[in-house]
């Protein structure tokens, strides 16, 4: 039987069309291995170890008696590398140091630029916060101000349709009200349940406004009313000068170290006892300490750094045990809390 020509390609042909494929498939191959060493993934961030930097170098007082101390406070930041290509993403999964997150899980939305001008001015609230509550601590008087203006309320919670944005909250129980500090620490009074009346400035005349606080989503020991405040005329004057030179540290959670630094360079007594001691932590005007994000990255930080101590915020401290290796996590929930642990150091 004859075989027709065209059925079948001739032996040299088929090896030469085979070899063809394979590099092809080995081109496409090496494209793609390189292409995971160089192109980014989409919407992947990564979470890295970040700066630490000696808080006591960053915190300078001017008019007043200052001391150094033996040992160091370190501030923890987090890198976040917004550049993850697979490689990298693949090696994070075994690297306990990293943390993969999505690009709306960093920005919510907003653009690095908008995220870097909110991050900002997290940190200049957080140095105010810092100077306040560790001045008055050593009786250098209290923040005041003209009250605490309403910039939102949360839908459904007490505050929603009863304030108003640009209310400004004026006494509380009859208490005067001249920061948002002494509205949240009366709020913070008033048992769960329990009704509470507002004094607030509308429209130039003073109205008296009742409501009753519910449980806090994220506590329920806590009293709510979901109302987000702003200071009106915010002044502080402790006869002293301080300035935080952060340079391009931004965010709310250094709060918590620079005010035992700024404490520590006012007392004669060395706070750290001559160890090296890092922390993070946001702080509240009334000297409570919140949590962070990214405190395994900021854990690692510190153990790279030398850190024989990490003081962490209540809420992120078995995060934080987790993540030590070599240091010891101290659990912190307020400025007094931090002070006394240290001030117990041999």
């Amino acid at each position: 039987m004859d075989r027709d020509r065209n059925s079948l390609e001739p032996p040299r042909t088929r090896s030469r069309m085979r070899i063809v494929r394979w590099v092809i498939a080995g081109v496409v191959a090496l494209g793609i291995l390189l292409a995971s060493f160089w192109v980014p993934v989409p919407f992947l961030y990564a979470y890295l170890p970040g700066p630490v930097r000696d808080v006591g170098r960053l915190v300078e007082v001017r008019e007043a008696e200052t001391y150094s101390s033996e040992g160091r406070l370190f501030l923890t930041t987090v890198g976040v590398d917004i550049d993850v290509t697979a490689s990298e993403a693949i090696a994070a999964f075994v690297d306990s140091q990293k943390a993969l997150v999505l690009e709306s899980q960093v920005t919510g939305g907003a653009s690095l630029e908008e995220l870097q001008d909110m991050q900002e001015e997290e940190m200049d609230a957080s140095k105010q916060h810092a100077q306040a509550v560790a001045l008055s601590e050593l009786g250098y008087g209290k923040p005041t101000g003209n009250g605490a203006r309403v910039e939102a309320t949360a839908g459904g919670a007490p505050a929603d349709g009863v304030l108003l944005p640009g209310d400004v909250i004026v006494a509380i129980g009859g208490d005067p009200i001249r920061t948002t500090c002494e509205a949240g620490a009366a709020i913070a009074a008033i048992d769960v349940g329990d009704p509470l009346s507002l004094t607030v400035r509308r429209d130039g005349r003073r109205r008296t406004l009742e409501l009753r606080t519910v449980t806090d989503p994220t506590d329920p020991s806590v009293p709510y009313l979901g109302v987000a405040m702003s200071d009106v005329g915010y002044s502080y004057d402790p006869g002293i000068e301080v300035d935080f030179e952060t340079g391009r540290i931004a965010g709310p959670s250094a709060g918590l170290m620079f005010s035992l630094a700024l404490y520590d360079r006012l007392t004669s007594q060395d706070l750290t006892g001559g160890r090296a001691v890092a922390g993070t932590g946001t702080i509240d005007c009334d000297g409570g300490v919140g949590p962070i994000g990214g405190v395994e990255q900021k854990v690692a930080g510190a153990e790279r750094e030398g850190a024989e101590i990490f003081l962490a915020p209540a809420a992120n401290a078995q995060t934080a045990q987790r993540a030590a290796r070599d240091i010891e996590v101290v659990s912190i929930s307020s400025f007094s809390d931090a002070v006394g642990y240290l001030q117990g150091l041999e």
